[in-house]
């Protein structure tokens, strides 16, 4: 069902994973919680939520580059 609306809007290449992963990521860059961003995606530990927060602070300085004055 994912797949059929993401090809409706015309985002290929992409499925429940990446959204997910996408999800994690955002909210780790705008400052949920790692202990949240893990209890939400159900992660049994912190090990593999925190890749998370390397993908935050990359996502973060690209926007940062793209915005500088």
């Amino acid at each position: 069902m994912v797949h059929k609306y993401l090809t409706e809007v015309g985002i290929t290449g992409a499925g429940v994973h990446t959204l997910r992963h996408t999800f994690a990521t955002h909210h780790v860059a705008q400052g949920t919680s790692l202990r949240t961003v893990q209890e939400v995606l159900g992660h049994a530990s912190l090990k593999p939520t925190s890749i998370y927060v390397q993908l935050a602070q990359e996502a973060v300085k690209r926007e940062l580059q793209e915005h500088a004055l």
